[in-house]
């Protein structure tokens, strides 16, 4: 074998080597890559139960307005840090009875709603009844008003003033910190919605779309989620709820019975009735219990004549 087939072999070797090694390279680099697109796509769906750790494109709330803190379950939450921007939040409630004159129900009901639309509410619902009594009939029956959160204690005095106020109760939730907590949830679960919708523009295969869709309506889910609970404490919060129940007083009055004090002649006849109705229950418990007892020694009785009666029968008679 001479020089020249030696060197020609000897760079056939090196160029398949370097082939060989570049597509070692590009596997890597392509495998590598992957790992890198779903590890980001992992740290993104735990981001949010880890605490502060964000993934690179995800930012958390301001720092200035929000910060996590993770409970003993292992739950994220936001709180505030500072002068947050949201107002407080109060769910304001109230019942108020009234006794008003008779006659007087079906202008009350009216008053009621004349109150809620002054105040800028309205009246969400109602129901009435007609009553009797002593052959009297009066109505009675209840309203519930929305009226705004500010204008809540302008309604109560209003309300008691159409009659005589029977019975009331008023209570107040403050829930300031879910609503904070939701607001920080919803602008976090917004910034994901953006990093995977950036994601789902770049994908190149579709595997990685499929795995991106999936992992959007997780984020969707729960962005409609807190959507819905934020309508409900805004609806809750800006309009409080107060129940006004009405009831007509009868025309008549019942008037009381004066006691009277029995004669002697009425205690005698009392008195006696009650030792009579005494002796036959005595005697109807004295029957109960004697009359088992009588029927078990008759039946003993008929037993032992008949025993006897056999026995002189078969005595031999003596002659």
């Amino acid at each position: 074998m001479n020089s020249t087939t030696r060197d020609r072999r000897r760079w056939i070797r090196l160029v398949v080597a370097a082939m060989a090694i570049a597509i070692v390279a590009a596997a890597c680099s392509s495998s590598s890559d992957d790992a890198a697109f779903m590890e980001v796509g992992d740290n993104l769906n735990d981001t949010y139960a880890g605490g502060d750790e964000t993934a690179e494109g995800v930012q958390a709330p301001e720092a200035e307005e929000y910060r996590t803190v993770v409970d003993a379950d292992g739950d994220a939450r936001f709180v505030t840090t500072g002068n947050p921007s949201i107002d407080a939040k109060v769910i304001r409630d109230g019942r108020v009875d009234l006794r008003i004159d008779p006659g007087a129900f079906s202008s009350s009901a009216a008053e009621l709603r004349v109150i809620a639309a002054d105040l800028g509410g309205y009246v969400s619902s109602g129901e009435s009844q007609i009553e009797e009594f002593d052959e009297d009939r009066y109505a009675v029956g209840w309203f519930t008003m929305r009226v705004p959160s500010d204008r809540f204690d302008d309604a109560v005095a209003r309300i008691e003033n159409l009659g005589v106020p029977v019975s009331s109760s008023l209570s107040s939730q403050d829930v300031t910190e879910e609503y904070v907590d939701l607001n920080g949830r919803l602008k976090y679960w917004r910034q994901q919605e953006a990093f995977y919708s950036r994601l789902m523009d770049e994908a190149t295969s579709i595997d990685d779309l499929v795995t991106l869709q999936t992992r959007m309506q997780d984020v969707l889910l729960n962005i409609e989620q807190i959507e819905g609970r934020l309508r409900y404490l805004d609806s809750r919060t800006q309009f409080a709820t107060l129940t006004v129940g009405l009831t007509e007083v009868p025309d008549t009055t019942i008037a009381p019975v004066e006691p009277v004090d029995p004669s002697p002649i009425s205690q005698a006849f009392s008195q006696a009735g009650e030792v009579l109705v005494g002796s036959v229950a005595f005697l109807i418990v004295a029957s109960a219990v004697l009359l088992p007892i009588g029927i078990l020694a008759l039946f003993a009785y008929m037993i032992a004549r008949l025993f006897l009666s056999l026995r002189r029968k078969t005595e031999p008679i003596e002659g």
